[in-house]
């Protein structure tokens, strides 16, 4: 097989032109490689597609340029690394989702091979809601679409379906972490005193106390929490005939602390719930809502999504937060708001690698990033322990004993 990339000077009626050519592999009808070429005006150009042509060769790009459209590909790619990576439904969902904008934007039949930097930065640029009920997109929306885009073509360049990966070097928008609110013990407090129901603090309390995400704990079963031990255990559990599956966020299981304040509600609910609900939160009411959900899943053969274990949780919680008088202003306040501030109560007392665990983040990156939050406590717990430490100093042996204080200037530079 000839497999050099050759430069040729060509010259007729238009003026002097540049040609690059290259082979294919064979031709089954005609015995012969498959003939490549392209022309330039400018032998510097030819020179460097040469150049560019040599190197993706060597890097395993495939000679004949690939007919695969978008959709083939991605399709193929898509149900493979599902398979592969064990890709949770909600996932493979969001996947999907961001097939479906690039199918919108390229169209279906586009090749990809055809598809370059420029198309792809024009691409994100005119990035719209899919359907009417959708909201704008915010830039944690356009990161993650841009993501999945970047995992999709890098396969595709490694498989030499296209030639670069063009969204390897665009930059990610830039993101900004919500601003939610810390909710103190004492509001808190008011925040049970004005919840009714039994199950409702045990809801808010384990996502205060122990950090759990708001499906974990609606889809929480009582064998999972150690009375003995004071401890809840959090897992990924298969579907059976009667109730759906549950997959755990970023982690399989971990085990948790439960508080004394938290094990003596769940100790009175345990003491209320029927004997043939298997749920810690969930009613006979509620279990029935969740077996009609599954039965219908299975009939219209849709995966189950965590967020179909919730019903009405987060309108009953507003009405909370307004009964017990509490004004979060503009910021954030939810369910999942609770878990947020149990993990920033966890991370002003306890090492960042422990928080990672008992939170279920993936990386301590995770951790660090959305649990570093300085507030007014903050300033004044430095205060004090600086006050401490200087409030008294070691007298030297034989030296007189003095009364100056150590006194810090404000007029002093800063260190």
């Amino acid at each position: 097989m000839y497999k050099k990339v050759s430069i040729y000077r060509d010259a007729n009626g238009n003026g002097v032109k540049w040609r690059i050519r290259w082979y294919g592999s064979y031709n089954p009808n005609t015995e012969k490689q498959r003939r490549y070429s392209k022309t330039f005006d400018r032998k510097k150009d030819a020179e460097r597609f040469q150049k560019q042509k040599e190197k993706e060769f060597e890097q395993g790009v495939l000679r004949d340029p690939s007919d695969e459209t978008l959709k083939e590909y991605a399709e193929r790619w898509l149900h493979n690394k599902a398979k592969i990576d064990n890709l949770r439904p909600a996932t493979v969902l969001l996947y999907e989702l961001t097939l479906k904008r690039l199918y919108n934007h390229f169209g279906p039949g586009m090749l990809m091979r055809k598809i370059d930097r420029r198309a792809a930065k024009t691409f994100l640029a005119e990035l719209k809601p899919v359907n009417d009920n959708e909201k704008p997109l915010g830039n944690w929306s356009r990161h993650r679409v841009l993501r999945h885009c970047k995992t999709l073509f890098k396969e595709a360049a490694k498989d030499g379906v296209v030639s670069n990966n063009p969204f390897a070097e665009i930059a990610r928008p830039k993101c900004t972490l919500s601003d939610w609110y810390y909710l103190k013990p004492d509001e808190f407090h008011k925040l049970l005193d004005a919840t009714p129901t039994l199950r409702e603090k045990v809801l808010y309390v384990l996502a205060y106390t122990t950090g759990l995400r708001e499906s974990e704990a609606l889809a929480l079963y009582w064998e999972n929490i150690d009375f003995d031990k004071s401890r809840v255990r959090i897992a990924s559990r298969p579907a059976t005939e009667k109730y759906p599956p549950f997959d755990v966020k970023d982690k399989d299981q971990r085990i948790i602390p439960l508080p004394k304040f938290a094990l003596d509600l769940l100790t009175q609910l345990q003491c209320e719930s029927p004997e043939n609900v298997p749920f810690v939160l969930q009613d006979e009411s509620g279990c029935k809502r969740i077996r009609e959900k599954w039965q219908e899943c299975q009939e219209q053969s849709r995966p189950w999504l965590n967020r179909y274990w919730s019903n009405n949780v987060i309108r009953n919680f507003h009405r909370r937060v307004l009964w017990a008088g509490i004004e979060p202003k503009d910021k954030e306040l939810t369910v999942h708001v609770l878990r947020k501030c149990c993990g920033q109560n966890w991370a002003n007392t306890l090492p960042i690698n422990v928080v990672k665990e008992f939170m279920g983040h993936s990386s301590v990156d995770t951790t660090e990033k959305f649990y570093s939050t300085v507030d007014d406590e903050h300033f004044d717990r430095a205060t004090k322990t600086m006050n401490d430490l200087l409030k008294t100093r070691p007298e030297k042996a034989g030296a007189e004993k003095s009364d100056h204080k150590l006194t810090i200037s404000g007029t002093s530079a800063d260190n």
